[in-house]
């Protein structure tokens, strides 16, 4: 009957272990990492105590222990997970209130716009707009003035050209042979 303290014993470690997992769940339904690596840690721990503790004739002692120790083990672990999974949470929270606070003032800055054309005066946009056509007039009249200069110059460079042409083929017919360069 001495194997009988030993599954006792191996029960208690089972127990303890899942107290130990139930003891930390969270409320959301969801274990955490901390929790499920806890359990994990506590199952891995209780099976190899209980090998360590079957050779010295410990067999549930070994396995309170290891579940314990795994317990905590797997319990650290996880919690630093958890710990970096909030971080990232907390982190793409903060990127969504700063997306959020621009596409606030982007709305704010058109709301000023929309206010400050209401506040602008017929007489002020009607000198506005006589500036502009004012400045288009006079774009205008350089332009055709440019055009005009390179339209006379064009014409200069051709009324050339035929003087020379002209005056070459006098030179021809007086027998005139032109100057070498």
């Amino acid at each position: 009957m001495k194997s009988l303290p030993h599954i006792t014993r191996g029960a208690t470690a089972m127990l303890l272990a899942a107290t130990l997992f139930n003891a930390g769940c969270s409320t959301t339904g969801e274990p955490t990492h901390a929790e499920q690596r806890a359990a994990t840690g506590a199952v891995l721990g209780a099976v190899l105590g209980g090998i360590i503790g079957h050779q010295s004739g410990e067999t549930g002692e070994g396995a309170a222990l290891g579940a314990a120790a795994g317990a905590i083990l797997g319990g650290v672990s996880g919690s630093a997970e958890d710990q970096r999974v909030a971080e990232l949470r907390h982190q793409r929270e903060l990127a969504a209130e700063q997306y959020a606070r621009e596409q606030a003032e982007a709305d704010a800055l058109r709301q000023r716009q929309v206010a400050q054309g209401k506040s602008i005066e017929d007489p002020e946009l009607l000198a506005a707009r006589q500036r502009a056509e004012a400045a288009e007039a006079e774009l205008r009249r350089l332009q055709k003035e440019e055009a005009e200069a390179i339209r006379k110059a064009q014409e200069l460079a051709a009324y050339r050209e035929r003087e020379a042409a002209a005056k070459a083929e006098i030179d021809r017919l007086r027998g005139v042979t032109p100057p070498r360069n």
